[in-house]
């Protein structure tokens, strides 16, 4: 009786056996049953690793100093590349010929690539920005165009002027102009050039020059400020005045050192001189006469 039971359990596994051998060999054309399960428990393993791989890429980009615009588009570009890989290795699990099917893709690639020259480089001039750092947000620039930085996109860089209209400049444009960045030193030296009568004497232009000096607000001691005569004009004589001040307080110790000159003159005597022309005429002596 036992020997019976221990019979039918042997067919019954044979059997079992058999059946599933006939479903796994169940195909359409070149495509199995054996070869979907094979694909399918590849795809999911190919998700696993790509989700490790990505939880991975996150926690260096947040480590890093690169800008979020940047590693944002980096984790964009490495998702979409394990993502590709991954369909090859699928397909090739399937039994899809994947040289054709590269070949296919590049050929894709090409027209594409063709098709948005401009955007790809202006993508490509974005990373470079990105990466280089020329400039930052916050930082006012002149590149062609002078405002405060509001944003670095890959493709355009928004620019904030000030008289607060919003410029949108392609990157490309941006990399391949010189660039004047004011915000980049803490601090900054305010150039003016003030011209005075030659009827004044030089020490007391510059003495009255150095005193409104004193009274402008922000001025920085070090490097001292500078007065001296910078050019003698047809009309008058130049005096060159550069002071240092910070990067913040730029524009109100250039207007306030305009204002502080002018009222130094007045109590000093001394007077401005614009660009004139004098005309000397000369008496002749009279004709003689006649004899």
């Amino acid at each position: 009786m036992e020997t019976n039971l221990y019979e039918n359990a042997i067919e019954t596994t044979k059997d079992s056996v058999e059946a599933v051998s006939k479903t796994l060999g169940f195909s359409l054309g070149s495509l199995s049953l054996g070869n979907l399960i094979s694909a399918l428990i590849t795809l999911l393993i190919c998700i696993l690793a790509i989700r490790l791989v990505m939880r991975l890429a996150r926690r260096i980009a947040e480590r890093s100093r690169l800008s979020e615009s940047l590693s944002n588009f980096m984790l964009k570009a490495l998702k979409i590349v394990l993502e590709f890989i991954a369909i090859l290795i699928v397909a090739d699990s399937i039994g899809i010929n994947v040289t054709s099917l590269l070949a296919v893709f590049s050929l894709l690639g090409l027209a594409l690539s063709l098709s948005v020259q401009n955007c790809l480089s202006n993508l490509m001039s974005g990373i470079t920005i990105l990466l280089t750092k020329p400039f930052e947000d916050g930082d006012f620039i002149e590149a062609g165009v002078s405002g405060t930085v509001k944003d670095i996109g890959l493709i355009y860089t928004q620019i904030r002027t000030v008289d607060n209209k919003l410029i949108f400049v392609p990157n490309s444009e941006l990399s391949a102009s010189k660039v004047v960045n004011y915000s980049r030193e803490p601090n900054r030296r305010v150039d003016l050039t003030f011209g005075a009568d030659y009827a004044c004497p030089i020490e007391d232009v510059k003495a009255a020059l150095r005193i409104a000096v004193s009274r402008v607000e922000g001025v920085l001691p070090e490097p001292e400020p500078f007065v001296r005569v910078a050019e003698y004009a047809a009309s008058n004589i130049s005096y060159a005045v550069r002071v240092w001040c910070r990067n913040a307080d730029y524009w109100n110790v250039h207007y306030d050192l305009l204002e502080a000159v002018a009222k130094a003159f007045d109590e000093a005597g001394v007077s401005m001189s614009y660009e004139h022309v004098n005309v000397h005429v000369l008496d002749t002596p009279a004709a003689a006469k006649k004899d």
